[in-house]
């Protein structure tokens, strides 16, 4: 049986030997320690804690022991890394060539899947743009037709202000002179009140109610009747 990291000419592969006294090794002198700094007592604790050395800080002035000295002469060197890795391998070429087969099916059954989502992309972009085509002419025509509309409603609009502002103004004028009219009607009114106010002068047999003072309370009545017309219809053209 050949053991891990040693020869077949190991010594506990041979034959039993004797076992020889082996004489104790030299002392080695314990390096001097010195205080770097004063002891520190907790409050309190000053004379119960100054017996303990190890309140002390101390340095060692001795000197690393070298590699050999650590190093055991009776101990069998390791096997490296590397060789240790390659004895106890896990996988072999066939394991290794099987999951390169899986890994290769897999990326080809993504390259595959990938490929048929871009022509599937591919195909929805162009049937959207189309679509959005179709939908911004549509739109383009209906918004043309529509400018159309507003275009010549906008002009019959106008046409109906520009009537109804010559409308407004004949109104005016028309109200302006209906009040003209009405103030002008007093001067006749006035001449036929007076002229009734004269008749009422007469004395004895002249008076008389003829047709003349007839026709003079008809006058007075029309004209204050047109007048009230004219007045009514300048109020109603304000409204």
């Amino acid at each position: 049986m050949e053991f891990l990291g040693t020869s077949q000419a190991a010594s506990y592969c041979g034959p039993k030997k004797p076992c020889a006294l082996m004489a104790p090794p030299e002392a080695v002198q314990s390096p001097a320690v010195h205080e770097c700094y004063p002891p520190y007592h907790l409050p309190g604790y000053r004379y119960l804690n100054s017996w303990r050395p190890s309140l002390f800080y101390q340095v060692s002035d001795g000197q690393a022991c070298p590699d050999e000295c650590r190093r055991s002469p009776l101990r069998p060197p390791t096997i490296l890394p590397a060789l240790g890795s390659a004895l106890f391998c896990r996988y072999s070429a066939q394991d290794w060539d099987q999951a390169t087969q899986l890994q290769l099916r897999g990326a080809e059954a993504s390259r595959l899947w990938a490929g048929r989502l871009t022509g599937d992309t591919r195909r929805l972009m162009q049937d959207k743009d189309q679509l959005t085509r179709q939908m911004q002419e549509g739109m383009s025509r209906d918004l043309g037709q529509r400018l159309t509309d507003i275009g010549f409603w906008k002009s019959e609009l106008c046409y109906e202000l520009d009537r109804l502002l010559t409308e407004n103004r004949s109104m005016d004028t028309l109200k302006r002179r209906l009040e003209r009219g009405a103030e002008e009607l007093n001067c006749p009114l006035q001449v036929a009140l007076e002229c009734l106010y004269h008749r009422e002068k007469r004395i004895g047999i002249d008076l008389v109610h003829d047709s003349v003072e007839k026709n003079l309370i008809r006058e007075v009545d029309l004209l204050k009747c047109c007048q009230e017309q004219m007045r009514q219809l300048a109020r109603q053209i304000d409204i």
